[in-house]
């Protein structure tokens, strides 16, 4: 070996070492890989069951009354946002929404329309911001020892006007709107604190066939199996039924499942709002049997809502009869089985229909009434 060639060995063998150690340094200076941050519990609703922000629930419920006046009033502004919907006659075969708002902003909601005593006592387990034009004579002094006792009423006439505005493109009465954030607003003028809702009313399924294997009571044998039935394997998805829902004077709603939740019909025209071609989607359907007294020739009705009444639930295409459990006023209703246990609804928009005696709630060949 000559000694150019040691020499040349030796460079290289120096440069290879001086490699290693740059390699070596390179690697215990790198900045050490974090352990992966835990992902935080989803949080859901109180109200609707379905995921919201963490901070959900900081505001409180907003109750609007609804008008459903043929032609004048319809389409209406916000109910697509709203997380729960009451519809109730409210006189003359007519009936009226009272929606609750929690989880989402509406900029315009309406046409807002005059209050009943049983609306009065829907909203007062909710203590929510209650926002009306006006009620009924009987309501008016109920209403006024509530207020001095803290309730939340949010009258358009003589109570708190900068709610409200009128939108001229529509005919008296059927043009007063309010929105989520004037509601808001203007309730901490009066001094009505904003505050959370803390407890919850249904309990939400997170399996789609959970609890819905109860039959319908009056299903005949001949029939094909009952809703909830375990169905015979099938290459093609079966059409689901209508949920059809009638009050007195056959004023009637149809609610048309499609793939995303169920459409509202109304004298055979989808339901959407005013500005939103979007036909509302409902995931729950709960039919309530609430005995009501005519009270005059207009048609002015009395109704007791606290108590127990039967019910039928309809979601996923299926019916399973319940027991409706509204306690009192500082006690938000629930929805039982026959075991005193909660049934558990579809994460989404709930409908509550509120029908008289007489009424009646056909899904497929079953009905049901009271």
């Amino acid at each position: 070996m000559t000694r150019s060639f040691r020499r040349l060995l030796g460079s290289v063998l120096i440069l290879l070492a001086l490699v290693g150690c740059a390699r070596h340094v390179a690697t215990s200076l790198a900045t050490p890989t974090p352990p992966p941050r835990p992902t935080p519990p989803p949080v859901y609703s109180l109200l609707d069951g379905l995921p919201v922000a963490p901070k959900s629930g900081r505001h409180r419920i907003a109750a609007v009354m609804i008008d459903n006046y043929p032609i004048d009033a319809r389409p209406q502004s916000g109910l697509r946002e709203a997380d729960l919907v009451y519809e109730v006659e409210a006189e003359g075969g007519i009936t009226r929404y009272m929606a609750l708002f929690l989880e989402n902003d509406a900029r315009e909601i309406g046409p807002v329309r005059s209050a009943r005593t049983y609306f009065v006592d829907l909203a007062r387990p909710y203590a929510p911001l209650f926002a009306h034009a006006g009620e009924n004579d009987d309501v008016w002094e109920p209403l006024k020892e509530l207020r001095l006792a803290g309730f939340a009423d949010m009258e358009q006439i003589l109570g708190t006007p900068e709610a409200f505005w009128r939108d001229n493109s529509r005919d008296m009465p059927h043009n007063l709107y309010t929105s989520t954030s004037r509601l808001r607003t203007t309730a901490a003028l009066y001094g009505y604190a904003d505050k959370p809702l803390t407890s919850e009313e249904f309990a939400f399924a997170s399996d789609p066939d959970e609890n819905l294997q109860t039959p319908s009571p009056n299903a005949d044998p001949a029939d094909p199996p009952p809703l909830g039935a375990s169905p015979v394997p099938s290459p093609t998805k079966p059409q689901l039924p209508e949920a059809i829902v009638t009050f007195w004077n056959d004023y009637t709603v149809r609610f048309h499942p499609t793939d995303t939740g169920y459409e509202r019909i109304i004298d055979n025209v989808v339901q959407h709002d005013r500005d939103d071609p979007r036909p509302y989607l409902v995931a729950d359907v709960i039919a309530v049997w609430i005995p009501a007294r005519v009270l005059d020739v207009i048609g002015d009705l009395s109704m007791d809502v606290y108590g127990t009444f039967p019910a039928v639930l309809v979601r996923d295409g299926h019916a399973t009869p319940a027991t409706w459990f509204a306690p009192g006023p500082t006690m938000m209703p629930q929805l039982l089985d026959k075991s005193g246990d909660n049934v558990p609804l579809a994460p989404g928009q709930i409908y509550v229909e509120v029908l008289p005696q007489g009424g009646t709630l056909r899904v497929g060949k079953n009905i049901w009434s009271h």
